[in-house]
């Protein structure tokens, strides 16, 4: 099964795929002097890279988690 913080890693997906049906993305704006599409895109790159961080973290501190709790039964 899996921990429900891998949900984070479909937050960027879910952006990207959103990006045509999204008027005030996909029209004729600027987003700091550049296309709104590439704007939205470049931030959902870095956003990808902290959703997989923080999936990362989560995962990390889980299987510690696990570990230490082995451990325990295994002294006991």
């Amino acid at each position: 099964m899996r921990k429900p913080h891998v949900i984070w890693a479909f937050v960027p997906v879910l952006a990207f795929l959103s990006t045509p049906f999204l008027p005030f993305v996909n029209g004729p704006y600027l987003w700091f002097g550049i296309p709104s599409v590439l704007a939205w895109c470049l931030l959902w790159t870095a956003g990808t890279t902290a959703s997989l961080a923080l999936v990362e973290h989560f995962a990390r501190t889980d299987n510690e988690r696990a570990d230490r709790d082995e451990a325990e039964e295994a002294a006991a």
